[in-house]
């Protein structure tokens, strides 16, 4: 029974959706824009924890942001685009205790309380950011928060599900 209740805790904490929180510049016109470009010289640049600094990553993550600004009908361009896309990831470790949860008994409890077990966790970020590059306003950013495991394996349908998600709300290019 303790371990049963103790897995539903970290399947609860784990198996949550993404959370997405949007913002758009209510005075952009996306109208106006046509064409994108990385931020930094055209070229992804990771940003974020050097312990997930893991380059099949950073590429499924450009490449999903990619292929959802396509989808959204803006071109991949050149330093002289409209818009210019940047992303970061920020994990912070946390912890949750378990043992309370999964108490039977009064000897169970007091062992609990001298001893609580604590289950570790990354609660991870994906930032994503559109600017206008004539004005160097931000026009649109997503944060896509998900927990994770300590060490997490990669997984790419998680990546690509995740940046879809994320880039959900981007307004689609209106001819």
């Amino acid at each position: 029974m303790k371990n049963v209740l103790k897995l539903f805790s970290l399947a609860i904490l784990w198996g949550c959706a993404v959370q997405v929180k949007t913002y758009q510049n209510p005075k952009t016109d996306f109208t106006n824009y046509s064409s994108w470009c990385w931020m930094q010289g055209c070229e992804v640049v990771y940003q974020g924890p050097e312990y997930y600094n893991d380059q099949r990553a950073i590429d499924e993550i450009s490449n999903a942001i990619a292929w959802n600004m396509n989808d959204k009908g803006y071109l991949q361009g050149d330093d002289k685009s409209d818009l210019v896309v940047n992303f970061y990831v920020i994990m912070k470790k946390d912890s949750m205790e378990v043992s309370s949860a999964y108490s039977t008994n009064f000897e169970d409890e007091w062992l609990a309380m001298l001893y609580p077990e604590y289950e570790q966790f990354l609660k991870g970020s994906l930032v994503i950011d559109v600017i206008d590059r004539r004005s160097s306003e931000l026009v649109w950013t997503s944060n896509a928060i998900k927990y994770l495991e300590v060490n997490p394996a990669f997984d790419k349908e998680s990546i690509w599900n995740g940046v879809g998600k994320a880039m959900k709300k981007f307004p689609e290019k209106v001819e």
